[in-house]
């Protein structure tokens, strides 16, 4: 046998091999959902988690908020109530894991009461809590409590 006709029959050989691999379907569905379902779910799994931090973050300031809230419209006296406010602002932050003197995520509270003294019957307390949560989304909660009509 020559040279060319060596070469000849292993290139009619590699052909068939090539044939035989690219008719064949197996395997090619589990390749197919790789190189296309993959990359779009990876969006997916992104937005997916920021949501979950940003509602999370929404939902443990606005537990923050009911407390300082319901501190706020238990108090005697507005001077009180302002002080256990902040004392239950700071404590709460600290035990939810927020960083309240921090300087690029400080919690803002402000305290808006329908009349003046705030600490009088049947009187409505907005407290609002706005901060900058870890992953950079602003959020801002408030709660809206009562003071009792024997107070």
């Amino acid at each position: 046998m020559t040279l060319k006709e060596r070469n000849t029959r292993g290139y009619r050989t590699l052909n068939l091999f090539i044939n035989k691999i690219s008719k064949s379907e197996k395997g090619s569905a589990s390749i197919e959902f790789s190189l296309l379902a993959i990359p779009l779910f990876i969006p997916l799994f992104i937005f997916m988690s920021q949501f979950s931090h940003a509602s999370d973050a929404q939902d443990s300031l606005r537990t923050l908020a009911r407390e300082t809230a319901r501190a706020f419209v238990t108090s005697k006296d507005d001077e009180t109530a302002h002080f256990v406010a902040n004392q239950i602002l700071i404590k709460g932050a600290d035990l939810l894991g927020y960083d309240i003197d921090s300087a690029d995520k400080p919690i803002a509270m402000k305290i808006t009461c329908g009349a003046r003294p705030c600490i009088a019957p049947d009187n409505r307390i907005l407290v609002e809590l706005r901060m900058k949560s870890p992953n950079g989304i602003d959020v801002e909660v408030a709660a809206i409590e009562y003071v009792s009509p024997w107070a």
